[in-house]
């Protein structure tokens, strides 16, 4: 089995365990919104900050990369959790293509929640 086909089994692990729950993407797009959110309220309609282009973008990259954060972390406490992650460890592969399958899923996860933020983030800032 090759370094590759290792990878695809854990995102392909990953990915269907987290359509069937759906626990990581709901507390990253959670996360996401609650970020989008506060950083409305928390600066002035007529604030430089706000009314730039750059100033508002901070906001999303701010919910982007905290919600991305949030799903690695979920991704390995999960399982943890579970009693899952020595079983994963023992399996003979490699511990990077463990990490690099887990942040390819999350990744994927990420790409549906920014999808589904820039609607969110287009109502509140423009």
């Amino acid at each position: 089995m090759t370094y590759l086909r290792k990878v695809f089994a854990i995102v392909w692990k990953d990915s269907v365990a987290e359509l069937r729950t759906k626990e990581m993407f709901s507390a990253m797009f959670v996360f996401a919104v609650l970020v989008i959110v506060i950083f409305n309220f928390a600066f002035e309609s007529t604030s430089e900050w706000r009314t730039g282009k750059a100033g508002s973008t901070r906001a999303l990259w701010v919910a982007f990369a905290f919600s991305g954060v949030l799903g690695l972390n979920r991704a390995f406490i999960l399982e943890k959790d579970r009693g899952c992650l020595e079983g994963l460890l023992l399996t003979p592969v490699d511990h990077t293509a463990i990490y690099f399958g887990k942040m390819i899923s999350t990744v994927v996860f990420m790409l549906l929640v920014e999808a589904l933020m820039l609607p969110v983030f287009t109502a509140f800032f423009v």
